[in-house]
């Protein structure tokens, strides 16, 4: 334990590492907060669930249709400007959408300011893990490949904590503060980081790195692979967010949904700490496929559980896998793709686990209509078992000693 905790340390002696992983924590704090925020807000003021909804989705639609444009625009022009831009109109579109909902608009008004609110969001968590990239790199080289591990695990579990705590305090704040109380928060808290961020610009990539090369991230054929699965690894999230809740009503009470959805990042994090402290000799692809059979196998187990023990023991077998998945993930990304498209690789990465956890969340809660959340506890073992067979039959597109440095400048 205490070498685990020498190593991760480390990391932070690094020259401006702890500033800015502390920056973008604080930024992206509120990634859980402002769906459930805007939630709260529209079904306090207009009783209406469908039309809550709607207006959150609405903020995923433009999130995902904004990230990979704001990645892209970061390699081009570097994060100072682009974060600080993104940050001015997100604080200004989430203002708006407050003001609005406040005021009584209409469903359409609130789901286009919502729609403006998301595509503007920053993505403070894709921006660190470049930043690390290149710090390490600058840093010390020889030494990047194991360091960059344990770093991405570090953000791994820092996201991990994101989605523990975010729910709880925007929750807190909207029914025991002020309607408005929730979101406000969000509001200071991600441009708050963001901005932050943007100011340390001795650790942010330099945008001298991007402005020679063009070309798109989607150009590198493992590039498709990497986000095809994520999107299967989206939907996984989204399943059991939503079929955790039904189960638990159908064991006990819903009360039971956030105990068993905290053992299942308690067991995440778990897994992150031990897969990022050890040294790994195989190849990043072989690693990352070999981390999405593991999430299968332990996935499986959930629709086996019976009582509500059972359910929270296989929820937090189930979350062991979850984070080395994810960062062998990330640590292949950055083997395969050249630094100057490294941040809209991560936003594209992104953007289609967001699309898979909205189409996962739909599909759970048709077949829990229709069936019963027992049988929707069986995709996510059938998710990730079609993302282990993508990553295998594509396994040779992914082979990072094998990296792209120059993608064809197709303007």
């Amino acid at each position: 334990m205490t070498s685990m905790i020498r190593r991760y340390g480390s990391l932070y002696q690094v020259h401006g590492t702890a500033a800015f992983s502390l920056a973008a924590f604080v930024g992206r704090l509120p990634v859980p907060m402002l769906g459930l925020g805007i939630i709260i807000l529209i079904s306090t003021l207009t009783g209406s669930y469908t039309a809550a909804g709607t207006v959150a989705a609405m903020a995923m639609v433009g999130y995902a249709a904004g990230a990979p444009i704001a990645g892209r625009l970061v390699d081009q022009y570097g994060q100072h400007r682009i974060l600080l831009v993104l940050s001015i109109l997100h604080g200004l579109s989430l203002a708006a959408l407050m003001v609005a909902a406040d005021s009584g608009a209409s469903v359409a008004m609130l789901c286009a300011v919502s729609l403006i609110t998301g595509a503007s969001r920053p993505s403070t968590g894709t921006m660190v893990r470049t930043r690390w990239a290149y710090v390490l790199e600058r840093d010390d080289p020889g030494a990047k490949k194991e360091r960059l591990q344990r770093a991405f695990s570090l953000e791994a579990i820092l996201d991990e904590v994101t989605f523990i705590s975010g729910p709880i305090i925007v929750t807190a704040l909207a029914t025991s503060v002020h309607y408005l109380a929730g979101l406000s928060a969000c509001l200071v808290m991600t441009t708050g980081g963001a901005v932050a961020l943007a100011l340390q610009r001795g650790t942010a990539p330099p945008a001298n790195r991007v402005r020679g090369g063009g070309g798109s991230a989607l150009a590198v054929p493992g590039m498709l692979v990497i986000a095809v699965v994520m999107m299967f690894a989206g939907a996984i999230i989204g399943v059991i967010d939503l079929s955790l809740v039904a189960r638990a009503e159908e064991v006990g009470t819903t009360a039971l949904a956030g105990p068993l959805l905290t053992a299942l990042a308690v067991g995440s994090i778990i897994g992150g700490l031990w897969y990022g402290n050890r040294s790994w000799r195989l190849p990043p692809h072989t690693l990352w496929i070999r981390a999405l059979a593991a999430q299968a196998l332990g996935l499986g187990a959930l629709a086996l559980a019976g009582g509500v023990w059972t359910l929270a023991a296989a929820t937090f077998v189930a979350g062991l896998a979850v984070a080395p998945a994810a960062i062998s993930g990330a640590v292949l990304l950055e083997r395969l793709l050249p630094p100057r498209l490294l941040t809209e690789a991560f936003s594209i990465e992104t953007t289609s686990m967001a699309i898979g956890v909205a189409l996962g969340g739909w599909g759970a809660g048709m077949v829990t209509d229709f069936l019963s959340p027992t049988h929707a506890l069986l995709i996510p073992s059938v998710c990730a078992l079609v993302a282990c067979f993508v990553a295998m039959c594509c396994s040779r597109w992914l082979r990072a000693e094998e990296r792209v440095e120059a993608v064809s400048d197709s303007r």
